[in-house]
């Protein structure tokens, strides 16, 4: 097989993946003579990798196919807040704000771990997409998630202590070696991290973890530990 060859099968997977995740482009591709399987492309990002920080305009809409993309929103001391996160099916609501000329909300996306994008050009989404009641339909119903979600971390910011929330954390990884910093953690579980060490120093006192350097090492089950 040619190396164009190779390509075109690549990208037809691709499309094939892109309408089995998010069905409405595929009847709104069918509907509107293949525009979206025509001037789409897709991009593989690493763990860490963020998404179009360095351009600063909006050049598409993302898609995910695998993985995971972090949201967040810089503010002015140059310091990121955690909103939510991306998963296969769902939509970055910040493109918003490049459709309709809102003001920019500041947002930057990052690749949590490996992942697979589909980017549609904003210029496809604004003159033929954004027409498309089914898709609006399923733009509304994945906004009302994430407000859902929002305000779910809200109210347990609010009823939990920052210490019961690292604890969850560090069992919601799922390893006995987490790999990452307090500052990582701190801004998962949008706190300071001078709190998060004080509090990490303090589970590490109890037994249950070792502190090293860019990582935490749990040495005791974590669903013993009481506050």
């Amino acid at each position: 097989m040619s190396y164009d060859g190779e390509i075109l099968n690549a990208k037809l997977k691709n499309i094939n993946l892109l309408y089995k995740i998010y069905p409405v482009l595929e009847k709104f591709d069918k509907n509107n003579n293949g525009i979206i399987s025509e001037n789409a492309y897709f991009k593989n990002l690493y763990a860490d990798e963020y998404i179009g920080a360095e351009e600063g305009a909006c050049n598409g809409i993302l898609f995910v196919l695998k993985g995971m993309i972090n949201i967040n929103r810089i503010n002015k001391n140059g310091g990121h807040t955690n909103l939510y996160n991306i998963e296969e099916g769902e939509f970055c609501h910040e493109a918003l704000s490049c459709i309709s000329n809102f003001e920019s909300l500041n947002i930057s996306g990052k690749s949590i771990q490996y992942s697979e994008i589909c980017i549609i050009p904003i210029d496809i989404v604004k003159e033929y997409i954004m027409k498309d009641s089914d898709f609006l339909l399923y733009i509304y119903e994945d906004l009302h998630k994430k407000l859902s979600k929002v305000i779910k971390n809200k109210e347990k910011m609010i009823h939990e202590s920052l210490e019961t929330r690292l604890i969850k954390l560090l069992k919601s990884k799922n390893s006995k070696i987490i790999y990452a910093t307090h500052s990582e953690l701190a801004f998962e579980l949008n706190s300071a991290r001078e709190v998060v060490s004080r509090n990490l120093k303090n589970i590490e006192k109890r037994g249950f973890i070792r502190l090293e350097r860019g990582k935490i090492i749990i040495i005791k089950d974590m669903n013993l530990y009481t506050g």
